[in-house]
């Protein structure tokens, strides 16, 4: 644990994130969750992410105390089943006439920031840390007014994109202004996904809570833009010269009276393989660290302020390791994979406190002791949001 002082005097305490989870206690309880979720077809699935969730909170510490969480099977199991239905109406409605199942699925769109409400209250209500509740404040109008935008055009997208065989039946006008609008909406997409995101992540971040201590997100559009900007460029910079790569050794191939039609066959896509799934690896890595980074650099709470240090070249690392043996083990190694990578992440997460850790925890534990048990649970759910 570090410690330095701020101006004022107040101590800061950099209490670092730890996880002891080990693989073979994780394999044991994931081989059983495999087993149970294929013979009960899919049904003990809620009962798996309870355990799961159980064995990794449990195994996370700060300041030597570790996470907890409370939510019973029954209760994702209601928000699946949920979801489920909602499916089926949508695929079987799908099937009988493209217009009914246009109005189910814009039905749907009008329930997601609901659902995305009830299933962050969820998550958080049945997280805890020292006896003390996470909780999720439920405003259901400002999580309408987040969504509104983003729902127009994802939604309008969707929406003409899964028609597009109905509407090619049409005439050549209508084809064409049928495109533009796609193209529109895509380009729209691209362009304002930064901002959404951005204001999404925040929703989610400022109505959070912590016993009664409300959590705040630092982060700007600005910083969400410069991210995705470089991403952007860096994916332009590095598929282009893998693209021109490809062009060159395709063209002296062509030019090569020595080598047989069969082998340039094989020898292109291996190239295009080699040369593409690594330049994927890594940009992946690179948009992840820093978006993780850049959320979670940005939590703060009652002053304490969270910080996040993944490195891509590690994270590189631990997804083409993991890859490798989780494909040559036939899945078997999933368990060793998470519990490295959960490890990582926690060695690299700290929390910069002002003052005493235990002394913040022990207000949060009056007030809750105070508060008691809210009401309104019953429509908290688990949708995957």
């Amino acid at each position: 644990m570090e410690s330095s002082h701020i101006g004022n005097g107040t101590n800061i305490n950099n209490q670092p994130f730890e996880f002891t989870g080990k693989a073979l206690e994780y394999f044991s309880i994931w081989i059983v969750n495999v087993v149970l979720t294929i013979l009960t077809l899919g049904i003990y699935s809620a009962w798996a992410k309870v355990r799961t969730n159980q064995y990794f909170y449990g195994n996370t510490l700060l300041d030597g105390a570790s996470f907890r969480y409370t939510a019973k099977p029954i209760q994702i199991l209601k928000g699946r089943v949920i979801a489920f239905i909602l499916f089926m109406i949508y695929y079987f409605a799908s099937m009988a006439n493209p217009v009914i199942a246009s109005i189910i699925f814009l039905f749907i769109l009008l329930l997601v920031p609901a659902f995305v409400v009830m299933s962050m209250a969820f998550r958080l209500r049945n997280s805890m840390y020292r006896n003390v509740r996470f909780n999720f404040d439920k405003k259901f109008t400002r999580a309408y007014k987040v969504f509104f935008i983003p729902a127009i055009f994802v939604g309008g997208y969707l929406l003409l994109a899964s028609q597009i065989e109905y509407l090619q039946s049409a005439d050549t006008e209508t084809n064409t202004l049928v495109g533009i609008i796609i193209a529109v909406l895509l380009l729209g997409i691209v362009l304002m996904f930064p901002w959404w995101e951005y204001i999404i992540t925040r929703f989610k971040a400022v109505h959070a809570k912590y016993g009664d201590a409300d959590f705040t997100f630092s982060a700007t559009m600005k910083n969400y833009y410069g991210m995705y900007i470089k991403a952007y460029l860096l994916s332009i910079v590095i598929f282009g010269i893998i693209g021109a790569i490809i062009i060159g050794l395709m063209g002296s191939f062509t030019s090569d009276t020595d080598m047989s039609s069969g082998a340039h066959s094989a020898a292109v896509p291996l190239i295009i393989i080699l040369l593409v799934f690594p330049a994927y690896l890594w940009l992946f890595a690179y948009f992840q660290t820093k978006r993780t980074n850049l959320i979670f650099g940005n939590l703060n709470i009652a002053g304490h302020k969270v910080k996040s240090e993944l490195k891509t070249g590690y994270m590189l690392y631990l997804y083409v390791t993991n890859t490798l043996a989780i494909m040559l083990t036939l899945g078997l190694l999933m368990p060793w994979a998470k519990i490295r990578t959960a490890r990582y992440r926690a060695s690299v997460t700290s929390l910069d406190v002002i003052g005493n850790l235990s002394q913040f925890v022990a207000t949060q534990e009056q007030y809750q002791s105070a508060m008691g048990e809210e009401i309104g649970e019953m429509f908290d759910m688990d949708l995957g949001f």
